[in-house]
């Protein structure tokens, strides 16, 4: 029997060809005014040309103070935004689908005592210790308030501008993820404690943007399935009342990750997620992706079998651009997980993916 990851879907209004996307990663193809290089419209072109159903970009900055790491693409000045598109007219000169990834790093915002007056951390609670040892401060109801404007004003951009979707970044420990998550949301005010009071700040900035961008253009949504330690165990129910609320304020889909995905690729684990996004189908009707550990068709059957409507995958794509097509001949990535390609190896190697030949002149002295 045929597999059915090759055969048509459709998320929202937009039709696909196939149920693969390529799920957005760190491209080490940005520069240091978050502007696109050549590199990345090669790339981005050479991966819709392989026949995949779509692409979400590189998670992308809605302002400044909004930046998670130095080379991150963004989308927040006019410079940026003709970068993205010369992105995106070489995946639709490839006949390819293009979805912009929109985020705010919160506490996890690149260098913030450059970008950020007076090196204030935002993130939901305050007196946290973020990742380079600083200390967050509280986001205020000002400080909501542009961060939603800035939110609606990439989307709009991204729809005047073309882009076949935009797709709201809620996971991997980012701004919004940072809501959702009693780790890191300690608040005691209407925007945390019950599942209900940490969705707040989240669903009024998808409904924000469903509002401006209109009901017929696809908005996408990416959550983490889990969380760390004991809380996960409620986490478990909470993502499923999630889930429900973003479909009911007009999310077209939902792709599902997670907060260990790092650890679970360096382990091989296949198919991450599936359990906890199996339970969210029982759950919702709208279309769900599941992204994590997929290397080969047998794995994507599993998935599609249990009524999960999308597979994505972020390193696959490194190692091989083209592998929807080494899918299609019934063959296996060779990416072993070892996400060498978030690092440096770029820099270092002058390559994407250990599996990758070093050219010559590498490495660098």
């Amino acid at each position: 029997m045929a597999s059915k990851l090759f055969t048509p879907g459709k998320i929202g209004t937009l039709e696909l060809p196939n149920r693969l996307l390529r799920s957005a990663t760190q491209d080490p193809f940005g520069r240091r005014d978050g502007t696109c290089a050549p590199e990345q419209v090669d790339l981005y072109g050479q991966i819709a040309a392989s026949g995949v159903g779509a692409i979400i970009t590189a998670y992308s900055y809605i302002s400044p103070e909004a930046r998670s790491t130095g080379i991150q693409v963004g989308f927040a000045t006019e410079e940026q935004r003709a970068s993205q598109k010369e992105v995106l007219d070489a995946v639709h000169a490839a006949g390819g689908r293009l979805i912009l990834q929109i985020m705010h790093a919160g506490m996890n915002v690149f260098m913030p005592e450059k970008r950020v007056e007076g090196g204030k951390l935002l993130a939901p609670t305050g007196g946290l210790t973020a990742p380079n040892e600083m200390t967050t401060t509280e986001i205020t109801p000002a400080d909501m308030d542009k961060i939603c404007a800035d939110f609606v004003d990439a989307a709009q951009t991204a729809k005047a501008l073309g882009f076949d979707g935009v797709q709201l970044h809620c996971a991997h420990g980012y701004l919004l993820s940072q809501f959702l998550d009693p780790n890191t949301n300690q608040r005691s005010d209407e925007f945390g404690g019950s599942a209900e009071n940490r969705f707040r700040f989240v669903g009024r900035c998808l409904s924000a943007i469903r509002e401006a961008v209109g009901k017929d253009y696809p908005v996408l949504v990416k959550v983490n399935s889990n969380c760390a330690g004991e809380a996960d165990a409620a986490y478990a129910q909470d993502i499923v009342y999630f889930c429900q609320q973003f479909q009911a304020l007009g999310a077209d889909a939902i792709e599902l990750s997670g907060y260990n995905w790092l650890g679970l690729g360096k382990k091989k684990v296949p198919t991450f997620y599936l359990d906890r996004t199996s339970a969210i189908r029982k759950e919702v009707s709208i279309p769900l992706i599941l992204v994590g550990g997929v290397r080969n068709l047998e794995q994507i059957d599993q998935i599609l079998d249990a009524g999960i409507d999308f597979v994505s995958a972020a390193r696959p794509f490194i190692c091989q651009p083209d592998f929807y097509q080494h899918l299609e001949k019934g063959e296996e990535s060779p990416c072993i997980g070892c996400t060498k390609c978030l690092g440096n190896i770029w820099t270092k190697e002058g390559r994407r993916c250990v599996k990758h030949e070093i050219p010559e002149g590498f490495p660098k002295a």
